[in-house]
């Protein structure tokens, strides 16, 4: 089993050579209240700061745990999953940064074909955003909900597999 495979979240340490490891990262900030931010897109598409703007009031605020449905995890398990994936860019991702987000959720199997400056921008010191990708199931979703998706406490680790559950107040 990998660190990185299925549906997980990365640490700090996942590129930022002095970040966070999985067992430095205090446990609340993997449970809370969240909100879908839903933006359907098509294969290749890109995620810009136009697509994410509309969501600030009620999703995009600091602290805040925000999972993007862009319906692209019915595709898992072809082999255009990890190939043809929506993309935030660069631009959308310092946006997001900037939000000050603790927590941002998705559908992809990475936040972005620029992988290695996306996850730098999202991973920084001054930014520490919890990235899980590859999750499944968000048409079930409502817009608000509890998310909880704790890692394994692997010591040194860079990522960890978890078991997302939305919780849903009646």
């Amino acid at each position: 089993m990998g660190s990185h495979q299925g549906t997980h979240l990365d640490a700090m340490f996942h590129f930022i050579h002095d970040g966070r490891t999985i067992d430095q990262m205090p446990l609340d900030w993997f449970y809370g209240p969240a909100r879908v931010v839903r933006i359907p897109k098509a294969a290749g598409a890109e995620i810009t700061v136009e697509d994410l703007q509309p969501h600030e009031e009620k999703a995009l605020q600091p602290g805040a745990r925000v999972v993007l449905a862009t319906g692209w995890e019915h595709q898992f398990g072809t082999p255009r999953y990890f190939s043809e994936f929506p993309s935030l860019t660069q631009d959308a991702a310092r946006y997001l940064a900037s939000r000050k987000l603790r927590l941002l959720g998705m559908d992809l199997p990475t936040p972005g074909r620029d992988y290695y400056e996306i996850h730098h921008i999202l991973l920084a010191h001054d930014v520490e955003m919890v990235i899980v990708e590859s999750l499944a199931n968000l048409d079930a979703l409502p817009d608000a909900f509890t998310f909880i998706g704790f890692p394994l406490k692997f010591a040194g680790g860079d990522g960890s597999p978890i078991r997302a559950v939305a919780m849903i107040e009646d």
